[in-house]
């Protein structure tokens, strides 16, 4: 039920479904969740877990699991 949202340098935004990420074995290239230009750089990724109060999630985002991307 969670999801991640990602923001690029440019103002690119995009929420998805975790489960709708499918998984990569090891000998693969990743996974790409969304295209960006090629001078725009992902830069923070986000986990907005569901509550599982009433069925919906509330969109919460989950403290502490910014991963700052625009220093790599």
């Amino acid at each position: 039920q969670d999801q991640i949202m990602l923001v690029t340098d440019g103002g690119q935004l995009i929420r998805c479904p975790v489960k709708d990420i499918r998984i990569a074995g090891r000998n693969t290239q990743g996974v790409t969740v969304f295209n960006t230009a090629a001078d725009e750089k992902v830069v923070s990724v986000e986990r907005l877990t569901d509550t599982g109060e009433d069925g919906e999630g509330d969109g919460n985002v989950d403290d502490g699991e910014v991963t700052d991307t625009a220093s790599e």
